[in-house]
């Protein structure tokens, strides 16, 4: 299954890079990742500055239903927890530090551009990791369109 879940990922890896307005996250040389889940970097700025949540509508409207926007990427600062930890803590209203938007610029840049897809892992899979590769190139083709 590992493999090929491996298989799988590499050729969703291979085939991602030439859609223009995805960037697929590199695997450094030598390492082996599990692949729970294949994200990309979406890059408005090839896309005529097509919002993302458009770019994400029309890839659901394909059929393409499991591209995520995961909130599980979501940056801590941004949580209840920080921005409200009164509600936790109530006896210590005053002790926290208040986290504005912009306080980390980067982690809220990945977030706000990352679009996730499975890593399947049946050879099955691949007929259906194929329809998503053509979901996103047609989206990408008519980009255009969306705007």
């Amino acid at each position: 299954m590992d493999a090929t879940r491996a298989e799988i990922a590499r050729h969703l890896t291979e085939r991602f890079s030439l859609v223009p307005g995805l960037d697929v996250t590199p695997v450094p040389d030598g390492v082996v990742p599990s692949w729970y889940g294949l994200t990309l970097t979406y890059r408005p700025n090839k896309l005529g500055g097509l919002p993302i949540e458009r770019f994400h509508q029309a890839l659901l409207a394909e059929g393409a239903v499991e591209f995520d926007r995961p909130g599980s990427t979501r940056p801590l600062h941004e949580l209840p927890l920080y921005q409200h930890p009164d509600l936790l803590f109530p006896g210590r209203p005053h002790h926290h530090r208040k986290y504005q938007p912009g306080a980390f610029p980067v982690a809220e840049h990945a977030y706000q551009h990352t679009i996730k897809l499975p890593a399947w892992h049946r050879e099955q899979d691949l007929a259906l990791a194929e329809r998503y590769i053509r979901a996103a190139v047609k989206v990408s083709e008519h980009h255009k369109e969306l705007l």
